[in-house]
């Protein structure tokens, strides 16, 4: 058994490479996952499907994950859905922008299976969902 069964993650990102390459990853331990190429189609499976965690590219066309991000914290009903941004490059003023904007934490592509547990052990714990 997985550590993260039963869970349900939105992958967002404009490749669909990278996105599998998540959904392989995420699959591995445990989650079912959802994909959207970019915010807007985000928002809609946001608003019909009950997630455990976001994982959103920052750099997309139709609305960016920072822009996700900040629907997603303004929402009463998703302010509590944790959310992981996927980044190439670490800037400093990106993560501390996104940070104010109440990121969980994020992830420097590419990364492996390992990482993305280990992120997702801090970030589904943190949350006040349930410890798994």
């Amino acid at each position: 058994m997985a550590k993260f069964d039963n869970l349900i993650c939105l992958i967002v990102d404009d490749y669909s490479t990278a996105r599998r390459l998540i959904k392989d990853s995420l699959q591995q331990i445990g989650f079912s996952c959802l994909e959207a190429e970019n915010g807007n189609q985000a928002l809609s499976l946001i608003q019909q499907t009950t997630l455990d965690l976001v994982i959103a590219d920052v750099n997309m066309p139709e609305k960016n994950g920072l822009e996700l991000l900040e629907y997603i914290r303004a929402d009463d009903n998703m302010m509590d859905l944790p959310v992981v941004l996927t980044m190439l490059e670490p800037f400093e003023d990106l993560i501390s922008d996104a940070k104010k904007l109440g990121m969980n934490d994020y992830l420097v592509k590419p990364f492996d299976v390992f990482t993305l547990s280990k992120t997702l052990d801090k970030v589904i714990k943190t949350t006040g969902g349930e410890s798994l």
